[in-house]
């Protein structure tokens, strides 16, 4: 296993420290608590990173019908006001 440091991990897997340090607390990546030159610093013990969810993109939307559709409605509604 390798060790990396908060920072290292961040920078290699592309996100905040802030995030790295919540997942190591909560135990979601291997981490150990080290005391270096007086202070205390989370080591991550692994060479994998958490695959982030995928990001599910929407099919090509057909802009001018859903302008029309939308038009429409607004239209019907104005309509029914009065």
């Amino acid at each position: 296993m390798k060790e990396f440091t908060l920072k290292e991990y961040a920078v290699k897997n592309k996100i905040s420290l802030f995030n790295v340090m919540k997942l190591a607390k909560s135990g979601q990546i291997p981490s150990e608590t080290r005391t270096v030159n007086g202070k205390e610093e989370i080591v991550i013990l692994t060479d994998e990173a958490p695959k982030p969810a995928p990001v599910i993109q929407e099919q090509n939307i057909d802009y001018k019908k859903a302008y029309f559709e939308l038009k429409a409605k607004y239209d019907k509604l104005v309509k029914q006001k009065g």
